[in-house]
């Protein structure tokens, strides 16, 4: 039989990317189009959880500008 438990606090939450503290404009770089892809999906998630509307997109960078790997930004 389960047990109930009074009193215990709840953990703060805790997050693997910096969204919340992104500003419009704002990127993150990653060199794994694995784990780009990973915080894409995230990105959303966490966009669909706002009260505002925030947007992301994720582009393979120019190897002409950028060491070659894939930026997400932030874009609302």
């Amino acid at each position: 039989m389960l047990q109930i438990e009074k009193d215990i606090p709840v953990p703060e939450q805790t997050t693997k990317y910096p969204f919340k503290d992104m500003e419009t404009g704002d990127s993150i770089y990653f060199e794994d189009e694995r784990q780009a892809n990973s915080a894409r999906v995230s990105a959303l998630r966490f966009a669909g959880r706002q009260e505002a509307v925030w947007g992301f997109t994720l582009r393979k960078t120019d190897p002409d500008r950028d060491k070659v790997g894939w930026r997400l930004w932030r874009t609302e």
